[in-house]
């Protein structure tokens, strides 16, 4: 477990490396300006259901995968197909809808900076929503994988991805412009699944697709989406931290959006790091000690987990408060992107740090309720803390601007389900010790 959590974390940490690599490369080329901010406004969306997608269907699916599997390997596979057929096709109309639904989401989110903003925003967003389906099959495969106990290959693929990204938008970017980040957000997506999807399993299609179509498919798809709903609604809303950053900072001047989404993005980027290899590894075996009601050793890795995450995560807050700077100065300053933009990204770090300890351990506190089937309040938890912040959020902006806005509403929303999660594991365990 330690082994696969640190080769995983080491892979996620160049990734991130990559990502950073490639925030500053994208300040300097583009700047501080409209079309940056624009694009950042249109992959909003998108980013979010990638991110939604990615960190919630492993969840919901794998302990059903495995199940199957352990039952009847060909039982397993035909069901893994036969959810990638039917998801497939929901995901297309999903997608559709989005691209009819994307200038009035747009508008408003970003209404604040006016119609031409939010038109260039909206020709950027209908492209980038066909990724849908892309990203679910995707996942879909990096589950399939996890049940196998082969976490590599998924980190390596969102690794090749990341790197493809970041080489599109250097060497097309004096063609296409802003343009050259929404053609490299699309074909990281589809290489990613290129490499990850399981092509073994194509042989069972034949099977698996007559059969998509019965009652039992019908059946199992009810039961598979009512464990994955809640998971999607939840985590939804504990990212609702991009559209609540990027709709808040709207109401401030030209590039805010951009200074920032690079602000948060270092903070839980790199915060991210140190915590998402124990995340993958660590819930199988959560898993596997609730299913056979060892409560005393899921307790004990669950507190393990916890306290590591933690003490992970204001590690780095450290680094990026104390070291962080003078990389910013050394790497950020030049082509479009000033010495004055630089200083002003790093005046908005306070704003960061509390939310950043949230984004760290959240899925730490979330996947022992998760493991209990307890989902379900965990998600009317979430819901609220999105309503609250937002609440929160907006009579803070009258009174104390748009970044203490930010900073208190980024708080309040990953808190509340830290404390809503912590409380529901708590009661569990009381409830079992009984």
């Amino acid at each position: 477990m330690k082994k696969n959590a640190g080769l995983v974390s080491a892979i996620i940490g160049i990734v991130t490396g990559i990502q950073i690599i490639g925030q500053i490369v994208v300040a300097r080329i583009f700047g501080a300006q409209v079309e940056l901010d624009a694009f950042v406004s249109a992959v909003t969306i998108p980013t979010i259901l990638t991110t939604v997608i990615a960190g919630t269907l492993n969840d919901a699916f794998l302990p059903i995968l495995k199940k199957k599997q352990q039952h009847h390997e060909e039982e397993g596979n035909v069901y893994f197909v036969k959810l990638v057929i039917l998801l497939g096709i929901v995901s297309i109309g999903i997608s559709m809808l989005l691209h009819l639904l994307s200038l009035p989401l747009i508008n408003l989110m970003f209404g604040a900076r006016g119609i031409a903003f939010s038109v260039l925003t909206n020709h950027m967003m209908v492209w980038m929503v066909y990724t849908l389906p892309f990203t679910l099959i995707n996942t879909f495969g990096a589950s399939y994988l996890y049940s196998k106990n082969k976490f590599m290959t998924a980190s390596l693929a969102y690794l090749v991805g990341s790197i493809l990204n970041l080489a599109i938008i250097i060497l097309f970017s004096h063609v296409l412009g802003i343009w050259s980040m929404v053609v490299a957000f699309i074909l990281a997506i589809i290489i990613q699944l290129i490499i990850v999807f399981p092509y073994h399993l194509t042989r069972y299609v034949s099977a698996a697709f007559p059969l998509v179509w019965t009652s039992a498919s019908y059946d199992e798809f009810i039961i598979f989406t009512k464990a994955w709903i809640p998971l999607i609604i939840s985590s939804f809303a504990v990212r609702f931290d991009g559209i609540l950053t990027r709709s808040f900072a709207s109401h401030l001047p030209e590039g805010y959006i951009v200074y920032t989404n690079l602000a948060s993005k270092l903070f839980s980027g790199l915060v991210g790091i140190m915590t998402i290899g124990l995340q993958i590894v660590f819930f199988p075996h959560l898993l596997d000690l609730v299913h056979s009601e060892n409560l005393k050793d899921a307790k004990t890795k669950v507190f393990k987990a916890k306290l590591v995450g933690t003490l992970l995560t204001v590690a780095i807050i450290l680094v990026i408060v104390f070291i962080a700077p003078f990389f910013m100065h050394l790497l950020l300053t030049g082509g479009k992107f000033s010495g004055k933009n630089v200083d002003l990204l790093i005046s908005m770090f306070p704003y960061f740090i509390l939310p950043a300890i949230g984004w760290g351990v959240s899925q730490l506190f979330f996947q022992p309720v998760i493991a209990i089937r307890k989902q379900h309040l965990l998600t009317v938890i979430n819901v609220c803390a999105v309503g609250l912040s937002w609440l929160i959020a907006s009579l803070t902006l009258q009174y104390a601007g748009g970044l203490t806005a930010i900073s208190v509403g980024l708080t309040i929303l990953t808190f509340t389900g830290i404390i809503g999660a912590e409380t529901i594991w708590q009661i569990h365990l009381t409830k079992k010790s009984a």
